[in-house]
């Protein structure tokens, strides 16, 4: 439609070039749908012309540019008068080749380039832009376009500037151009060296390099050994603004200067070499010795030591590491250990000492040390402390009365560390060699905190493994050589079974730190033995209890008077591999093994942390892990029955699973502030609040809610009614459903014996809250959103192989949901996750989401066969009051209902009493009137057929499901559209703007509710009696 458009008006204008149409055809044929056109625009349409800048110049375009509008079709020139750029393209008379990428180029990418003209008088081409575009990607002097690449930053703060102040390189630079004849050095390879540096600038933080008179310092003074002066520039570097946008000279600045002796021979190399290994403000010479003299920032005078002129390594930190090994050098004539392998151990060390923070390793004499004491290792504190380089005072120090470590030597030791890789010493956690005077024994010095990280009876680093038990008081402290007193006592214990012996052994080899040792246990060192469950399983206390390495002491210690479990392996005299297998299946968890001197059964006896105290049972999960009980244990009802389904109920669900829910039976006096707040056909409704809260999962653990609000929902009578209570509770998922009402459990009413189902509290209202909150401002969005919910709650639940069989909008209710779910997977409930935000102190808004509830009327297909109808009149399908069973289209069909109000804002058949003439009218094909300039036609073609007479007819979920999404992504404003979203999009916004139009007409025109309309569940057999 647009190419036809243009091509049918390119015989409309010309520019007298054909180049030049050429080039504005290919662009309009290359046209975005919503950008202004690139056009052909006669200079006499210009009013006002101004200029701003060499090339650039205001103006006024009397017609204003040529857009395409979709609501109206058609295109229309709307901003007449409007102030454009024009850049004059001067010199532009030969169009060619070259020209044309030049205008190219000028062209702004992804914004609103107008248009080309000619000035008539000149010849010169015109290019027309959009005055906002231009002036913000363009300089309104030189017209280039604006270009931060920041490769050339050295980071975004700067690119960010240049950016926000409209820094232009192009003008920069034609600026220091201009000011090429205003001074030389008076050498042409120094003139050209500068001039080339200055046109090469990036940024505007660049430093400009000059020629500096010599005469422009003061205050010079020599420092160091390496040709550097520090002075003061009278003059000082010259600086661009870029906010006052003007270039200023920092008077009065310190620099530092480098001499450049006997540079007679000056070549471009030298030149580069020298600027690049210093920030430089430019060159100067000296006219007594003529030495030409690099001008320097003043930094440099800390980021080079003044002795030797080297860098820093760490620049902030004055350490020059050539300095400072020179200075270890010259003082090993003033010490000796007098042992000459020691003495080169130490020098060695001490050359290879890297930056200012290492400690320096020496001979340190033992009268240093004292109050010398022995803790399974040896401390001591060292009187004058270790030696450092103090990089704020630049001269070596000491600490005084410093806490170290000593590790003591034998002869084989001291041969060892000599001979060794000296990298396993460290300066950062060795401070040096002493010897005792006495014992002739060398001593390594280490820092006081050093045993923590190494193991001070063979030197080697801890394991940096994790560690999970609960005997561990540090992750870092184990060492294999530990493993040395396991091995040490395997003469002290015997099972009289050499290979249960073997078994145990090899086990306890493995041994890492971590667990407890896996141990030959006597029967006699169990007390209080009480058998439970079944299997041969008893509780009992193990006087000795487990052996375990205590991190804190270094020793091994044991946990006294541990509770237990035996586990009786019965026939178990004779050992075979299957035995053994079983045995290394429980290994993992186990303490160790017995015997029970009578029987001779062998006796496993494992953690109590993985097993049931009550009945013994292995945990499943980390719930019940969590609960120190098994499910089953868990629940202990006096009435069987209810016993018996919580259990079920428990059983049937994921207990790691984080969108489950644990069925909780609920004492009744948990609930406070018990409110009344609805009626339906067979219960009445409260809200209350529950003092322990629901169970919810949170990344792997299971915590409570307390405080939760909560509905209760009392079914009359429901004590005589026991099994069809406990079938209607069955009907509610026992996992979070998104769009489906929670059950969270069941209780009892002490007083009424009535039983109790405990629900999510809808925050949110009923359908008739939502009504009444939003007729007035009624939003097709927000009700597409409302209508995708409840489609979403009742998919589910036909995916689930499941039949509501009373949908209804009083059914219908609102939670509240945050609409930022990026961490929702982690939160079973959105209650619970709207408060983590809370405490994490995230800003979150929340929306009303749709659910469906009253679930207990739910059946799987195929398991109903009751004869009663229960609903209300409207809702149910025609099928279903002739008698039929309930099918999944029977759902459908009050869903259809459910878009009638959501469209309408009133009920269906509100206008007439609910009774056996309706039903006849129902089944004969009569549904309620629908105003089609209130309701966009697609939708109303849904409804319709989800209301058709005949369930073969009615839509599927994934139909339903496909249009709804469609409708509701036409309207949102973040989806990208394809052309069948804007033809939907049009037919609902053209209803929301008549029911703006006519709200007063259409509020006036509501019918009030006929006094026989019921739109409560109902028992409806005796008004289906015409149709039997």
């Amino acid at each position: 439609m647009e190419l036809e458009f243009f091509i049918k008006n390119f015989a409309n204008w010309t520019s007298g070039n054909e180049i030049i149409d050429n080039f504005i055809q290919e662009k309009q044929l290359k046209h975005e749908r919503y950008s202004a056109v690139f056009e052909w625009i006669p200079y006499d349409k210009f009013i006002e012309i101004k200029g701003i800048g060499k090339t650039i110049a205001t103006a006024i375009w009397k017609e204003g540019p040529l857009k395409y509008y979709k609501n109206d079709e058609e295109w229309i020139r709307s901003s007449s008068y409007k102030e454009v750029i024009l850049r004059f393209l001067y010199d532009s008379e030969n169009i060619t080749d070259e020209f044309i990428n030049k205008v190219n180029s000028y062209l702004l990418e992804y914004e609103e380039n107008y248009g080309i003209s000619q000035n008539p008088d000149t010849k010169d081409y015109v290019l027309v832009f959009s005055k906002e575009s231009f002036e913000s990607f363009c300089c309104k002097k030189c017209g280039d376009i604006y270009k931060y690449d920041y490769e050339d930053y050295k980071d975004y703060y700067y690119q960010d500037k240049d950016k926000e102040y409209k820094w232009c390189k192009s003008c920069h630079i034609n600026h220091l151009k201009n000011n090429f004849t205003n001074w030389a050095s008076g050498n042409e390879k120094i003139d050209n060296f500068i001039q080339q540096k200055q046109v090469n600038i990036k940024t505007s933080f660049d430093l400009i390099f000059e020629w500096i008179p010599f005469n422009e310092f003061i205050e010079i003074k020599e420092i160091g050994k390496g040709g550097f002066s520090v002075a003061i520039w009278k003059e000082g570097p010259l600086c661009y603004n870029i906010i006052e946008k003007e270039w200023m000279k920092k008077s009065y600045k310190n620099v530092v200067l480098k001499y450049l002796s006997n540079l007679q021979n000056i070549t471009d190399e030298l030149l580069n070499e020298a600027t690049v290994l210093y920030d430089s403000y430019g060159i100067s010479q000296n006219p007594n010795t003529k030495d030409y003299i690099l001008v320097i920032r003043h930094e440099y005078y800390k980021k080079y030591c003044g002795k030797c002129d080297k860098e820093y390594i760490k620049p902030d930190h004055n350490w020059c590491e050539s300095c400072q090994i020179n200075y270890l050098k010259n003082n090993f004539i003033n010490w000796s250990s007098g042992n000459e392998n020691i003495d080169e151990f130490i020098q060695k060390m001490q050359l290879k000492i890297s930056n200012e923070s290492s400690n320096v390793f020496e001979w340190i004499p033992y009268n240093e040390f004292i109050d010398i004491k022995e803790i399974g290792y040896t401390t001591a504190i060292r009187k004058e402390g270790r030696l450092y380089f103090d990089t704020n005072k630049m001269r070596w120090m000491r600490t005084t009365y410093e806490k170290v470590c000593l590790k003591y030597l034998s002869q084989e030791d001291t041969d060892e560390f000599i001979n060794k890789d000296e990298s396993s010493l460290t300066n950062e956690i060795c401070y040096g060699v002493s010897q005792n005077p006495i014992t002739k024994d060398y001593i390594l010095v280490f820092k006081n905190d050093y045993f923590v990280d190494y193991c001070e009876k063979c030197g080697s680093k801890y394991e940096n493994t994790s560690c999970n038990n609960e005997y561990c008081e540090n992750k870092h402290r184990w060492c294999k050589c530990r493993s040395e007193y396991l091995k040490n006592d395997f003469t002290n214990w015997t099972s009289g079974n050499g290979e249960f012996d073997s078994l145990i052994q090899k086990y306890q080899l493995k041994y890492n730190g971590h667990s407890t040792v896996f141990e030959w246990i006597p029967y006699d060192k169990f007390i209080n033995i009480n058998k439970i469950g079944e299997g041969g399983l008893a509780i009992a206390i193990w006087k000795d209890g487990p052996l375990y390495y205590n991190y804190l002491n270094r020793k091994y210690k044991r946990k006294l008077n541990k509770k237990v479990l035996l586990k009786y392996l019965s026939n178990s005299q004779n050992i075979n591999n299957k035995f053994l297998s079983e045995i290394n299946y429980f290994i993992e968890e186990g303490y160790g093994i017995s015997q029970d001197p009578n029987t001779k059964d062998y006796i496993l006896i494992l953690q109590l942390k993985y097993y049931c105290e009550k009945c013994g049972k292995k945990y499943d999960n980390e719930f019940e892990i969590n609960n120190k009980s098994c499910i089953l244990c868990q629940i202990n009802h006096d009435d069987k029955k209810i016993n018996d389904f919580i259990q079920e109920m428990r059983l049937n669900i994921d207990h790691n699973a984080s969108n489950s829910i644990i069925f909780e039976w609920i004492p009744y006096d948990q609930f406070d502030d018990i409110k009344e707040i609805g009626k339906g056909g067979f219960s009445i409704v409260y809200s209350a609040i529950w003092k322990d809260g629901s169970l919810c999962h949170i990344a792997g653990d299971w915590e409570r809610e307390t405080n939760k609000k909560v509905a209760l929902k009392c079914l009359h009578n429901s004590q005589n009614f026991l099994d069809e209570f406990i079938n209607k509770v069955k009907a509610y998922p026992n996992q979070i459903i998104d769009n489906i009402l929670k059950i969270y459990g069941i209780s009892q009413n002490p007083d009424t014996k009535d039983y109790i189902m405990v629900l999510e509290y809808a925050e949110g209202g009923n359908f008739n809250n939502y009504l009444d909150k939003n007729y007035e401002n009624f939003d097709w969005f927000n009700g597409l959103r409302v209508l995708r919910d409840v489609f979403n709650g009742l998919s589910k639940i036909h995916q689930k192989q499941m039949i509501h069989r009373d949908l209804h909008i009083g059914n219908i209710l609102f939670t509240k949901i945050p609409y930022d779910s990026c961490y929702k997977p982690y939160f079973s409930d959105s209650i619970f996750y709207i408060e983590f935000l809370k405490r994490a102190g995230q800003k979150y808004e929340v929306r009303d989401s749709a659910c469906v509830s009253d679930m207990e009327l739910c059946r799987r297909i195929g398991d109903i066969n009751e004869t009663n109808i229960y609903g209300v009149i409207p809702y149910v399908a025609p099928e279903v009051l002739k008698g039929k069973p309930y099918t999944q289209a029977a759902d459908i069909y009050s869903f259809g209902m459910i878009m009638y109000v959501i469209a309408t804002g009133r009920q269906p058949f509100i206008n007439c009493a609910h009774d056996e003439i309706l039903i006849l009218n129902i089944y004969n094909g009569i549904r309620p009137e629908v105003n089609e300039q209130l309701v966009p036609k697609c939708y109303i073609d849904l409804m319709k057929r989800c209301w058709d007479s005949n369930p073969n007819n009615r839509p599927n979920s994934i139909e339903i499901n496909e249009m709804i999404e469609l409708f509701y992504s036409s309207l949102d404003q973040e989806f990208k559209k394809e052309q069948q979203h804007y033809e939907v999009e049009k037919q609902f916004k053209e209803t929301q703007e008549y029911r703006k139009e006519n709200f007063l007409s259409l509020k006036n025109n509501k019918s009030a509710i006929h006094a026989q309309a019921v739109y409560t569940s109902r028992l409806l057999n005796p008004f289906t009696k015409k149709l039997s």
